[in-house]
Parts: C-alpha cells; sequence; structure tokens
C-alpha cells in the first residue's frame, strides 16, 4: 500500500504514466514489530512483481525525512525513483539491455525463457 500511495503521488504529478516505469526504494524499520518482521516477510518474494514495478530495492533502515509514507502502515517509507534501461516489448517492465538474452535482445530475460517455453510446446 505504501508503495502504491508513493506511485499514486507520481503518476498524479505526471512523473510517470504506468507504475512499470518506477523502482522505488523501499525503507524498512521495525517500528516496534517484532525484530526483522517487515523484512522477513518479503523475503523470497519478488517485490517488485508484488508492487508491478520494474524493479524495487528494499533497504532495512529509517527512511528520510520527505519519504513517502502511510500513518497506518508503521516502518515503511518509500522515495520514488524511475526504472532506468529499456522498456520490454513483451512485459513492459524496463531492463538493463546488457542482461538480454542474444535471441531476444527486446525483451527481459525471464520474458526470453517464457518465448522459449513457449516455442518448444508449440513447433
Amino acid at each position: 500500500r505504501v508503495v502504491t500511495g508513493a506511485l499514486e503521488v507520481e503518476r498524479a504529478a505526471k512523473n510517470i504514466g504506468s507504475s512499470l516505469e518506477a523502482a522505488p526504494f523501499v525503507y524498512i524499520t521495525d517500528d516496534g514489530l517484532p525484530k526483522d518482521l517487515l523484512l522477513a516477510a518479503q523475503t523470497g518474494v519478488d517485490f517488485a512483481e508484488v508492487c508491478i514495478t520494474s524493479g524495487i530495492t528494499i533497504l532495512a533502515f529509517e527512511g528520510p525525512e520527505a519519504a513517502f509514507r502511510l500513518v497506518d502502515v508503521p516502518g515503511v517509507a518509500v522515495v520514488f525513483a524511475k526504472a532506468s534501461g529499456i522498456k520490454c516489448a513483451r512485459s513492459w517492465r524496463y531492463f538493463d539491455p546488457a542482461t538480454a538474452d542474444p535471441e531476444f535482445p527486446g525483451i527481459t530475460p525471464r520474458d526470453a525463457a517464457a518465448m522459449r517455453e513457449w516455442r518448444a510446446a508449440n513447433p
């Protein structure tokens, strides 16, 4: 909810049109919760996928004073950052073109793997 709220502020300001244009920084602190509960909640989860962003950086400390926060979600602060790289022709996520599969240079490595699977199943 905090990431979505921060992205809505940027969308309203016309800084982004889609959440996939973002790669925010998310600051998480315990704020009275059991040690590392918030950090443990995101372990093993593709948080960028959950938030529908092209990337996300999770940092285990208090965010800057100007970070976006929600009063009812203590311990979480978000700083907007625009995604870098190129836009994937398949998923529209932004990614580093240096990581692209040479056979599928215009799409993310994940999408390239999906294309290979589809091609193998549909010769």
